[in-house]
Formats: C-alpha cells, structure tokens, sequence
C-alpha cells in the first residue's frame, strides 16, 4: 500500500533565499512492505552513489533485506513528479520480530539496553545529489525526518534511532534532540564514521511544544500515517 501523507509543517527553515519557500510544498508518500519503491531504491542508490559510500552497480539500486520486511514502512519526498528525497522506517522491539532493524546487528547491547520498548530506527535517508540549493535541500532533510516523526507518533513508538555519519549527527541533536548512546568505523556497509543516536519519543514532544515549530505535528497528519500502519498490519496477519 501506498498513500500520500497529510502533510503540513508550519514554516519553511532557512528560507531567506526565497527559493525553498517558492518551490514548497513538496509531496509526500509512506510506503509500506506491499508497495513499489523502485524510485527509492533509485533515488539511494544515486545519492549513496555520489558521496562515494557503495560500489557501482549494474541495476542502479540499493536495496537490502530490510526494505522488504512486514516492519519496515519508508516515505518518499516527491517535486514535481520526481522522487527526490526518501527515509526508510524499520519498526522494531515490542511486537515486532527479532532483528527487524539494521542497528540490531550492529549495536545489539545499546538496543537490549533500552529494555522492552517500542522502537523505529530510521535508515537510509537519501536526498537527489543534484539540488543544489541549500535552503531547499535543508527543508527536505527536515521534512523528512518530520515525517519519520509523524510515523513514530502514529506506531506509538517509545524510542527513534538513527546512525549517521558523524558529520552530520550535530543536526538531529540539535534539531530534535537526538544523543549520541554508541560510535563506530562503519555501518550497514558503509566505511564511514558513524554515531548511533536515540531519541526518547516522550522527551521529543516535550521538546517541541517547547521550542522549534517546524516540528509540530497535528492529529490529522498522525492519522493518515496511522491508517497506512494499520493497513500493512492486517495484510502482515493474513499472510
């Protein structure tokens, strides 16, 4: 199943430019294990491709067993027809098969210690390497990672987590408030430096009530995420 998301963040971040501002709103799709996500796997294998972290390869995908997990949902930021931004959200934790998320393989004492929670990690995010205008690319990652948000609201999730190159780990702490729990050389194939971040999903709403208000997410949004949720459930239980 796939359906466009309800989706209405207040503001546009650092749009002084102009530009981001013109050319939002973008749509957004949440995909679920049913649902073809060949411009995803596109879309990652370009971006993966183009900050030299994968080999080439003759399909121009990247794809690995998670994408085609019952637990596993991803969003899809669409302009003008285009995909040009994608998340993916592997479900995991309490009620959820063991080993449903990438970060269990490589950080499995980190995850054990969060004890019997509901847990999303969020993985593979990719943006199209070709825009080049910073005020938009910074509101697609935001929107983004405000959709996963949305998709943790709606599947009642405890903790979100997320390992990403230690570059780029400033932004979800101080967007969102993310903390670093565990380091190492590489993740998921990738030979970077990463750090694996966790963000209690009850300290993230206190959060943003609080402060930044490109975050706050209204109830209609939640249940549109919700019913797609749902969905995928039932198809999971009749199978």
């Amino acid at each position: 199943m796939t359906s466009e998301m309800v989706f209405q963040p207040p503001l546009v971040l650092d749009s002084n430019a102009g530009d981001a501002a013109r050319n939002f709103p973008i749509s957004l799709r949440l995909f679920d294990w049913t649902s073809d996500k060949t411009d995803l796997y596109r879309l990652r294998y370009a971006a993966f491709r183009d900050a030299g972290w994968i080999a080439e390869s003759d399909d121009r995908m990247f794809v690995d067993r998670y994408d085609a997990l019952p637990s596993t949902f991803a969003v899809g930021a669409y302009h003008e027809g285009a995909c040009i931004g994608s998340l993916r959200l592997a479900l995991g934790g309490t009620g959820c098969p063991p080993s449903s998320m990438p970060c269990q393989e490589q950080f499995p004492n980190e995850v054990g210690d969060l004890g019997a929670m509901r847990l999303v990690e969020f993985s593979r995010m990719a943006v199209e390497p070709s825009l080049s205008n910073r005020s938009f690319r910074t509101t697609l990652y935001a929107s983004l990672v405000r959709a996963g948000l949305i998709v943790s609201a709606a599947a009642e999730i405890d903790y979100a987590l997320i390992a990403v190159h230690r570059r780029v780990a400033p932004f979800y702490q101080a967007m969102c408030g993310f903390e670093t729990i565990a380091r190492s050389d590489a993740y998921a194939g990738i030979a970077e430096p990463t750090s694996f971040l966790a963000l209690r999903f009850q300290d993230m709403e206190k959060r943003r009530r609080r402060s930044n208000a490109f975050f706050s997410v209204s109830e209609p949004e939640i249940a549109s995420a919700r019913e797609v949720i749902r969905a995928a459930q039932r198809l999971r239980a009749a199978a």
